[in-house]
């Protein structure tokens, strides 16, 4: 069973730049159609109406209209829009009239990685039945890793990246904070019991008392629990 559409459209008429587009959406997400690039919004709006694309990428501005008229389709045929621009001069109306993300030009990896992985979450969060989440997708140096979410005992902080300790002595390094995974994963039996630690609370094998305490988890790992944290951590750990 499909979890989603895999059609893409590119709406832009800078070549250099859809071409790098292109190139890495390929490799993010192999086997999704990618369509494009369509240089007008009405070329753009005809093919949004026969493909039925799941997520589009559109330049703010085209030579015949802006994003704001593909707006209707939208709500219409229920994409994901992605805005790119070479300055966020668009921004703060975009982000009201409920775009998906905003992208500065000239396009860097790094950001498409992080702006697919969370489409890709987002959308498995919603098509799984009763919210139930086993699937996340994490962008990595080298592309997408998809894991299950039963598979993490816990996530640790390292700056700007954050380290996925997984079953098995696996890690894989993100390149996003852990932050943005506190949201995420906390309705599904997540914890952050230290500024810099994330666990699974399903992974923990013993809780030592102390002033914060500290956990003892499934792979033989030491997690400290802050003091701040340390009531709320207990509190989450009895309804478990």
């Amino acid at each position: 069973m499909m979890i989603y559409q895999p059609v893409i459209l590119l709406i832009d008429q800078e070549n250099p730049d859809v071409d790098f587009l292109y190139r890495c959406l390929h490799e993010l997400l192999p086997g999704w159609s990618i369509n494009g690039p369509f240089s007008t919004i009405a070329s753009a709006l005809e093919a949004i109406h026969q493909l039925r694309p799941r997520l589009v990428f559109s330049a703010c501005v085209l030579k015949d209209g802006t994003y704001m008229d593909l707006l209707p389709a939208k709500i219409q045929i229920r994409f994901d829009l992605v805005l790119t621009s070479h300055d966020d001069s668009h921004a703060l109306k975009a982000i009201k009239s409920g775009v998906f993300d905003y992208l500065l030009k000239p396009f860097e990896r790094k950001d498409l990685q992080r702006t697919v992985s969370r489409f890709i979450n987002l959308s498995i969060q919603q098509s799984m039945p009763d919210g139930i989440l086993n699937k996340l997708a994490l962008p990595t140096m080298s592309g997408l890793i998809f894991i299950q979410t039963d598979d993490i005992i816990r996530l640790e902080s390292d700056g700007n990246y954050t380290d996925f300790l997984l079953s098995g002595n696996r890690k894989i390094v993100v390149t996003r904070s852990l932050k943005d995974y506190e949201s995420l994963l906390a309705p599904f039996g997540f914890f952050r019991v230290h500024h810099s630690h994330m666990v699974n609370l399903n992974h923990i094998s013993r809780y030592v008392r102390g002033e914060g305490g500290y956990l003892i988890l499934s792979d033989g790992s030491s997690v400290d629990v802050s003091r701040r944290r340390k009531v709320d951590f207990l509190s989450q750990l009895n309804g478990v």
